[in-house]
């Protein structure tokens, strides 16, 4: 056993990774939203964790799209064409030289081409759907991140998004993009907090490129502690920046 694991298990702290961690501080999840889903690959893996949940899958790109719409074959898996952001219109999607990399705010390693895509809020698509409340709300939308947050305005005042697991940037990619300690505020100011850090990468020159961080609503905290499955509580930032993989 390495020192790190000894002295983890001594004090108690798990090393969960993402998947192990969400469904451990969200075991009931029973809605999910997907915004990025690109071919399914969260899809399928939120399938594996929550067998019986409703999974809202966002994809704007017509191809990747298709391919997204063949990854799962459940009734309680509903993919979406079209791309969540801050307002119920049409806008220009970037598209990258991989799909996973396109994206409504411009990048300079883009292909310099766009397509047209149509826009929806989660406060509206709720809406309109009578979707009251969301478990997990997942987001990778490589730099619109705080768009598709300031589309559920409603949703999150009125405590009705109970977890957020985000892409978060260390450094800009993405013109006028939102890094973590953007996001981080804007969340905190919301009533959320850091629960961990998880599949950081570095660039090159050493310092962190990006990686996934997951957040839990503040009031959740408490009916954890009320029902005594709050085993992170007491955990650092640093000690929680551990349980990534």
């Amino acid at each position: 056993m390495s020192i790190r694991n000894f002295v983890k298990r001594a004090l108690g702290i798990d090393s969960l990774n993402s998947d192990d961690h969400q469904r451990n501080l969200v075991a009931d999840a029973k809605i999910i939203f997907d915004v990025g889903a690109n071919i399914g690959q969260s899809a399928k893996t939120y399938r594996r964790l929550y067998p019986t949940a409703e999974i809202w899958s966002f994809e704007p790109f017509p191809a990747t799209y298709e391919s997204l719409c063949r990854s799962l074959g459940d009734s309680r898996f509903h993919p979406m064409g079209f791309a969540l952001s801050d307002r119920v219109s049409k806008t220009q999607l970037n598209i990258g030289a991989v799909s996973i990399t396109n994206s409504l705010l411009r990048r300079q390693s883009d292909t310099g081409k766009t397509i047209e895509v149509q826009t929806d809020t989660i406060d509206h698509f709720c809406s309109e759907h009578g979707i009251s409340n969301i478990d997990i709300l997942k987001v990778d939308v490589e730099g619109a991140e705080d768009r598709v947050f300031k589309g559920a305005r409603e949703m999150f005042s009125r405590g009705a998004i109970r977890s957020v697991f985000v892409e978060v940037y260390f450094q800009s990619v993405y013109e006028r993009m939102p890094l973590f300690w953007d996001l981080d505020a804007q969340l905190s100011k919301l009533g959320f907090g850091l629960c961990g850090l998880y599949s950081l990468n570095s660039s090159r020159d050493g310092f962190l490129s990006f990686g996934n961080a997951l957040y839990l609503r503040q009031d959740e905290r408490g009916r954890r502690n009320r029902t005594g499955h709050d085993r992170h509580s007491d955990l650092t930032y640093g000690a929680l920046a551990e349980t990534g993989t």
